[in-house]
């Protein structure tokens, strides 16, 4: 089985879609920037595509349950948070260094 950090090294969307909880949680970095389920998920990845955005993710941190992840597309990092092997929460950060102090800080979120 693949796991979430393979499907992210490998760029396989596919794979990272099938790792999404049902009920995964996307908080982006502005009022409105949030998913509540896979769907909503997809779909954002669906309009990314649609701009041509090419994401080049890649982990740059990982601690017990947490990952953080640069898209590559520009400063912004992701922490995702696993439950099991599905990915139940996704938080966006401005930088690394904020992604990282919030893994660190381990809020209570």
């Amino acid at each position: 089985m693949v796991s979430v950090r393979d499907a992210i090294e490998r760029m396989s969307l596919d794979d990272f879609a099938k790792m999404l909880a049902p009920d995964v949680v996307w908080v982006g970095l502005w009022p409105g920037e949030l998913c509540r389920n896979r769907d909503d998920v997809l779909e954002m990845f669906a309009r990314m595509r649609e701009r041509e955005w090419q994401l080049r993710p890649s982990v740059v941190a990982e601690k017990d349950n947490v990952l953080v992840v640069d898209p590559g597309i520009d400063e912004r990092h992701h922490v995702l948070v696993l439950d099991g092997d599905l990915v139940s929460e996704v938080r966006v950060y401005p930088d690394r260094r904020s992604a990282l102090a919030a893994v660190e800080d381990r809020p209570p979120w």
